[in-house]
């Protein structure tokens, strides 16, 4: 899937007035489709955006406010990249910058399938672990 593709089925969806001039040539910083429901996630993006200057650098959105036919996993979107998964995990904190860019590079020597089966490991217990939170809206 490419970001425009994503950007374009983004474009699609009925709840996204809010969103609408933010398409493939006017994105000025990274977007981050994440899960709202997740309490890790909300909570991590909470973080970051407390700890950091990542809302100056990232756009946060949980994809639920989005569109149902985006993928319920991690998303960076950027004007001409696509980044999910792992790759998009490693993009988000080192865009954070500061402390956060320690983790990405760990995180960079890991290999590609690795990572994304470390990823997808923790996806899927993720609800059970930290449990379910309401959507929030950044």
């Amino acid at each position: 899937m490419t970001a425009k593709k994503v950007n374009q089925e983004i474009q699609r969806s009925p709840n996204c007035e809010v969103f609408k001039m933010e398409t493939d040539k006017y994105i000025t910083k990274p977007i981050v489709y994440y899960d709202g429901q997740c309490g890790f996630c909300t909570s991590f993006v909470r973080f970051l955006i407390q700890t950091s200057k990542a809302e100056q650098r990232l756009s946060f959105i949980p994809y639920q406010v989005v569109t149902a036919s985006v993928p319920a996993e991690l998303m960076v979107v950027s004007s001409n990249t696509f980044s999910e998964a792992g790759k998009a995990a490693i993009k988000v904190l080192n865009d954070t910058g500061g402390i956060f860019k320690i983790p990405a590079f760990i995180l960079k020597l890991f290999p590609g399938k690795l990572l994304d089966k470390l990823y997808y490991s923790f996806a899927r217990n993720r609800y059970r672990w930290f449990g379910q939170s309401s959507c929030v809206i950044n």
